[in-house]
């Protein structure tokens, strides 16, 4: 019998070897082929970090529906900063609200034009779903706290490589 968190490296090493298995059955041009497996591939990565931002914001939106709160909107310049977040924590090797190139998260809110009221962020790393992050930051009084802050109304997520980023803004009274 395989333990239930083998099964699941088990899916989603599968998932990825099917993935990554039908991206070299694309034919290619000649002289082409690394060039065009490689877009494919980072197509196919691009996609699953999308859905995998895209299953935060609606779980989190759940756990709000739960506390009588309004949904969260996606914010496109909000998802564009927690994306480019999760992937400066991965390339700089940080774990840290402060990012040293960007400073603090509101720093990095004016950097990326973003104007707000209200604000705030959560960052994790290692966990393997959105179901995981989500049950991690609900857990956490902190993190709970930002999710389900009245005040919120817009959301980005960002993830890449194992880092988590959500970042939140209230833009109303």
């Amino acid at each position: 019998m395989i333990k239930k968190t083998h099964l699941r490296r088990f899916s989603a090493g599968l998932a990825l070897s099917v993935l990554a298995g039908s991206l070299m059955l694309v034919p290619a041009m000649p002289g082409t082929a690394s060039a065009a497996s490689s877009k494919q591939i980072g197509a196919v990565y691009a996609k699953i970090q999308t859905q995998r931002a895209d299953e935060v914001v609606a779980l989190v939106n759940k756990e709000r529906a739960a506390a009588g709160l309004k949904p969260l909107t996606v914010h496109t310049n909000l998802t564009k900063m927690a994306k480019t977040k999760a992937i400066d924590m991965f390339k700089h090797k940080y774990f840290n609200h402060n990012s040293p190139n960007y400073g603090s998260p509101f720093d990095m809110m004016d950097a990326f034009n973003i104007t707000y009221r209200y604000a705030g962020e959560n960052i994790a790393m290692g966990q393997r779903t959105a179901k995981e992050v989500v049950e991690d930051w609900m857990n956490s009084p902190g993190h709970k706290a930002n999710i389900l802050n009245k005040h919120y109304n817009l959301i980005g997520v960002g993830y890449y490589n194992g880092y988590w980023v959500q970042e939140f803004i209230g833009t109303k009274e």
